[in-house]
């Protein structure tokens, strides 16, 4: 869309999960799960702050895959939606680094290693002359 300024609007299909009785897929059946918010209308989705970084102004920093808690990979990549122009990515308090080079809002550091156990995933940046932090705990067991 940013791309295409003769655009006048688009559709996002759909912004809440909903019934479909003769559905069969997903996590439950007779629910239509591809919404950017959840059935209950309490958890926003990934893809919903997707749509945030790139369509809001308001300032966006978002930990992708924080509802994947436990982990068994103790080598992974991070994925962070923000209209940021730099965010930086903290894993356990120790600085992976900023990016810069993020495209359509998704920032990405590959190979982060992780500690067995807890581990601290936070973030943060500066928009305008506000600082705006996320963070989210990942746990690290044995595959």
């Amino acid at each position: 869309m940013k791309q295409r300024p003769w655009l006048w609007g688009t559709f996002l299909w759909n912004m809440f999960d909903f019934a479909a009785d003769a559905r069969n897929e997903g996590d439950h059946a007779g629910r239509n799960d591809k919404g950017l918010v959840t059935y209950d209308r309490k958890t926003k989705k990934d893809a919903f702050y997707f749509y945030k970084a790139n369509w809001s102004d308001e300032p966006v920093l978002y930990i992708t895959s924080r509802r994947f808690t436990e982990r068994t990979n103790a080598v992974t990549n991070v994925k962070i939606y923000s209209n940021a122009k730099e965010p930086e990515l903290f894993v356990n308090g120790v600085s992976q680094g900023k990016r810069s080079d993020g495209e359509n809002g998704v920032f990405i550091w590959k190979d982060v290693a992780l500690s067995p156990g807890e581990n601290k995933i936070s973030s943060r940046a500066k928009s305008g002359d506000q600082i705006i932090t996320d963070e989210c705990v990942w746990r690290l067991s044995a595959p």
